[in-house]
């Protein structure tokens, strides 16, 4: 039988490091801070409804997340750390190379490989030009990538994991508690810079009181706010002042 081998050769056009947000670890995101950049916070929601409790998804979701609210209106938050490069990466220089490159973030060493288990790696799915497919080193075979590869794929997980409730308690001192549904809608929010900095080193220092209560989500879709309400899980309004809420 064949194998499905993925040739990939960065072309340096850059096109990766605009118009996007670029998943940090915990580390990463103070280190962006530092060179005095910004740093958004993605938030969202699930429970059983989104995927049975015994499911890979679930587990997966689980491990990268924190359990917030008491009893019955139990749901988990993933709290995602993303430096703001919606223009385009501060770091990238005029010549579309990286100012920081070995100092740049584990997505974007790993990238155009997943880290998402579920996601497939195709080309298809990349914006990379033509011309890098095809050719260069083996990103992944069968979908699994090179063992160098993967090794920082297990490095980037690892960190989602082991953050999770620091960046959730994060959020909590900003005050920042209405996470949108996952795969229903994306809740993102920009805060101040310095602010961000003493939230993230109170969180290290001190025990932030009720952080795992009072947690809300936001969904807008009348059939689904329907489900949610039925199944207790506490719902927030529509009114979306302090974040950006971006429908899939």
């Amino acid at each position: 039988m064949q194998n499905t081998v993925i040739r990939y050769n960065c072309v340096g056009c850059g096109i990766c490091c605009k118009g996007r947000l670029i998943p940090l670890t915990l580390i990463e995101a103070e280190q962006w801070l530092a060179r005095g950049h910004d740093v958004a916070v993605v938030l969202e929601a699930f429970n059983e409804l989104t995927w049975p409790a015994d499911s890979r998804q679930y587990a997966h979701g689980a491990g990268r997340s924190v359990a917030v609210n008491s009893d019955d209106s139990s749901i988990r938050v993933i709290a995602v750390f993303v430096a703001n490069a919606l223009d385009q990466c501060p770091n990238l220089r005029a010549d579309n190379l990286c100012g920081i490159y070995e100092e740049r973030p584990l997505v974007c060493r790993i990238y155009p490989m997943e880290t998402n288990p579920f996601i497939e790696m195709s080309g298809d799915n990349k914006i990379c030009p033509p011309e890098s497919w095809g050719s260069g080193d083996i990103l992944c075979t069968d979908g699994v990538a090179n063992p160098e590869l993967q090794a920082l794929v297990n490095q980037s997980r690892q960190a989602d994991i082991v953050d999770a409730a620091t960046k959730i308690a994060v959020c909590a001192q900003l005050g920042i508690k209405v996470a949108s549904w996952k795969e229903n809608a994306f809740a993102v929010y920009f805060p101040e810079r310095l602010t961000l900095i003493e939230a993230i080193r109170r969180s290290k220092e001190v025990v932030v009181d009720d952080w795992a209560e009072g947690w809300t989500v936001r969904v807008d879709d009348p059939q689904l706010r329907g489900h949610l309400i039925a199944h207790n899980v506490p719902l927030a309004s529509s009114d979306a002042a302090d974040y950006i809420f971006h429908r899939l």
